[in-house]
């Protein structure tokens, strides 16, 4: 700001109309640089975040507004439907039994070695050895009855006899005997089933060790009772088929060798293979897999739950996981039915979205901050900033359960608020949630929650002077999600209850991970993106950074000089709201350019003035390059472009006072022919002028501190006067045009020095002599 009596010819500009500013802004290269990266950053989110496809906005123990009806016909699985067929399937399963054929084939062994003993034996042997009896079943005798005559007499084995006599006879009997055990054989005989579930008409039966060779057969016609009330009939019958002669009397042959077999017991051969039936079962129930329901359009959307019960999506009831599933169902179909000219329409409106929310990011930056709307690089890095924060909140709701966008938000809300300032941290966090919100279709709730998160962080990262105020932040942040969330979603329909809970924990447990995972991250953000904060500044401030330490051996006069305006400039900047911590660092450094000439500068001279051998226009230039060579000293070290910029920006413009009058004394001595005009240009820093409020404090503090040390009594009223007088000449030659800073935050910024100089200067009391005795 300037004096306008200092600008009596000065004439407001001709304001050009609207259509020629918007024609002028639109040839600007600049302008189509930054449409450029906003509409590749558009592209880089329409690809990430799938923007030609239907939203999906539905997130676990969110509650609808409405009964939820079907868009379009699909099919859904159908626990009810599927079950049915499983129990079916378990009902009919032929139950696996192992068959062991090794039994009856001894039985039949022992049948023949009997036959062929009888036939070479008399009837003694065979009495006395009681083969013979074998071939009859024991008489039943009562209590206290005499048993009755045994059955088994000579005639009877004589007539039996006969059928044996020959080596023919025998053989045929023995085919009988293999005819008669082929079918019990093969498939076995079993008393009664042992398995519960499955067919109880039918199993599979398969030879022992040999699963693959299975067969089914019907559990009547393996029943060993069924087997022995068909035994004699069926070995008459082989026995009638005999040829002619071989067999005397084939009922008298068939009940000997049926008694022989029931006394012997027919034994059983099948038995319940378990652990493969189970095997087999679950193959063929996974075989089933799962059977479908169809939805027509219009139709509630409902289903059976696995315990049978009907549950509908109903109004304001809580979303489960199968409630999402059969909504991402429905979500799926709907995009399979939909053609190219809605998703058209919708990439369109979704890179629209996007460049509005780009368009309103420009606009807050042209206003709030115009610099780094004009550093190219700067903006790159804010877009850069922007997008990934969208593809990341994108990304993490793919897992309904997490509320993990809320940690998203709330870090990139930290990241702008550390690295620029908290006005662009709340609207920039803001856009994205509402963008983020819009995009997802998500309803209002979501987007103040994520509101209300991102601008508690940003007020909490006022002043981030320790990595562990980003984890109190995080604790902050949480304390007010947790009523938020609760008050929200009941204010919007969702009754109270522990799935409201549940949200409300999970966004707060989310805040809290916010903070920690910035802790972590924030060293590598400084680095990778040259971020300056807080942290960074106060690392500086250690008095043992190389810059500070050859200052105090080089130049111990300018550093006593520079923690003086340090305190100065720190007071006075905190007294109109700038950053105290800045001006105070940037203090520290902004005269390292006298370490290369320290000796032409008079606070480390020490009774010879190098500058009486010189000429005012020399020792002038080496003055002026003390701001030069400081800022090329701060590059060289990596020093903070912030603190970089103050180095450059103390002195602004202003004059050389002293070697410009002394130039000028010079010139009027000499004769009116030798004199030559005195150029004020020549004893000017070359600037630039105060750009912030930080870089004016520093100009006023460095000044008004270097003025004060010439003061011989340095009363009050003195350092007063001096601060007004300084300011007022900083004022009048236009050092302030350039930067924001107001004549009621001067004034502030004259009270606050005036008070630290007194402080500094303050008399002490004198102290008279002791008096000897």
């Amino acid at each position: 700001m300037s004096n306008s009596s200092s600008r009596k010819n000065w004439m407001p500009p001709v304001a050009k109309p609207p259509l020629v500013q918007a024609t002028d802004y639109l040839k600007r290269g600049d302008f189509w640089a930054r449409m450029g990266i906003c509409f590749g950053a558009s592209i880089i989110l329409w690809l990430t975040m799938v923007g030609w496809s239907p939203m999906f906005p539905f997130r676990l123990r969110h509650a609808p507004q409405r009964e939820m009806l079907a868009r379009v016909e699909f099919s859904y699985e159908d626990y009810k439907i599927t079950e049915e067929y499983r129990e079916r399937t378990r009902k009919n399963f032929l139950c696996l039994y192992s068959n062991d054929k090794q039994p009856l084939a001894q039985l039949g062994k022992a049948l023949v070695n009997d036959l062929f003993d009888i036939k070479q034996k008399s009837f003694e042997e065979v009495s006395s050895t009681g083969l013979w009896e074998k071939f009859f079943l024991p008489p039943k005798v009562e209590d206290g009855a005499e048993p009755p005559p045994s059955p088994a007499t000579e005639e009877r084995f004589e007539e039996f006899k006969k059928n044996l006599l020959g080596d023919e006879k025998l053989t045929h009997l023995e085919a009988v005997i293999k005819a008669v055990f082929l079918e019990p054989s093969e498939n076995g005989l079993l008393n009664s089933i042992e398995h519960e579930d499955g067919n109880p008409n039918e199993v599979e039966v398969f030879a022992k060790g040999d699963l693959l060779d299975r067969k089914r057969v019907l559990v009547a016609d393996v029943r060993q009772s069924e087997f022995l009330s068909k035994l004699e009939p069926k070995i008459f019958k082989e026995l009638s088929v005999l040829p002619e002669g071989t067999i005397t009397n084939p009922a008298s042959v068939a009940e000997r060798l049926t008694q022989w077999l029931r006394s012997r017991g027919i034994p059983i051969t099948l038995s319940y293979d378990g652990t493969n039936t189970i095997r087999e079962l679950s193959k063929a129930l996974d075989a089933i897999g799962v059977k479908k329901r169809t939805y027509e359009p219009g139709e509630p959307l409902e289903r059976y739950r696995p315990d049978m019960s009907l549950r509908g999506i109903a109004a304001a009831t809580p979303l489960n996981n199968e409630d999402l599933d059969l909504l991402r169902a429905e979500h799926e179909a709907l995009k399979q039915t939909e053609g190219i000219l809605p998703k058209i329409f919708r990439s369109i409106i979704f890179i629209g979205l996007i460049m509005v929310m780009f368009g309103f990011a420009t606009k807050f930056l042209q206003f709030r901050h115009p610099k780094v709307l004009d550093n190219l690089r700067s903006f790159t890095i804010l877009i850069g900033i922007i997008t990934p924060t969208l593809i990341a909140a994108s990304l993490v709701v793919l897992v309904p359960a997490w509320r993990a966008e809320v940690i998203v938000i709330m870090m990139f809300a930290m990241i702008i608020a550390i690295a620029y300032s908290i006005d662009l941290s709340v609207f920039l966090s803001s856009l994205v949630a509402l963008t983020f919100s819009v995009s997802h279709g998500y309803g209002i709730t979501e987007f103040v929650i994520l509101v209300v998160a991102s601008t508690a962080t940003a007020f909490s990262c006022k002043q981030i002077r320790s990595r562990t105020r980003l984890v109190n932040a995080g604790v902050i942040v949480a304390a007010v999600l947790f009523p938020v969330v609760i008050g929200i979603h009941y204010l919007f329909g969702q009754p109270f209850s522990m799935s409201v809970i549940s949200e409300a924990l999970w966004f707060a447990g989310g805040a809290g991970i916010a903070g920690l995972a910035m802790t972590a991250l924030l060293p590598f953000l400084e680095k990778g993106f040259g971020f300056q904060t807080d942290i960074n500044l106060l690392e500086l401030s250690d008095p043992n950074h190389v810059l500070l330490k050859d200052l105090v051996q080089r130049a111990p006069g300018t550093y006593n000089h520079s923690i003086n305006v340090a305190s100065l400039s720190e007071a006075a900047a905190e007294a109109i709201g700038a950053n105290g911590l800045l001006c105070r660092v940037a203090s520290y450094f902004h005269d390292i350019g006298k370490i290369r000439k320290p000796e032409y500068f008079i606070e480390n001279q020490l009774g010879v003035n190098r500058h009486d051998d010189l000429v005012p226009t020399m020792s002038t230039l080496i003055i002026i390059a003390h701001v030069k060579d400081g800022t090329e000293l701060g590059r060289l070290h990596r020093l903070p472009a912030r603190v970089v910029d103050l180095i450059e920006q103390h002195h602004g413009t202003t004059l050389v006072e002293y070697f410009f009058k002394r130039a000028e004394k010079q010139q009027q001595a000499k004769s009116e022919e030798l004199q030559e005009d005195v150029e004020e240009a020549d004893y000017r820093y070359p600037g630039p002028k105060p750009q912030t409020l930080e870089a004016a404090v520093l100009m006023l503090a460095d000044a008004v501190e270097s003025a004060s040390r010439t003061l011989r009594e340095p009363a009050p009223s003195r350092i007063e006067n001096l601060v007004f007088d300084i300011t007022r000449k900083k004022l009048e030659d236009g050092q302030f045009d350039e930067c924001p800073i107001t004549l009621k935050e001067l004034r502030s910024v004259q009270k606050s020095l005036i008070k630290s100089l007194n402080a500094m200067h303050h008399v002490r009391v004198h102290y008279p002599d002791k008096q000897t005795a």
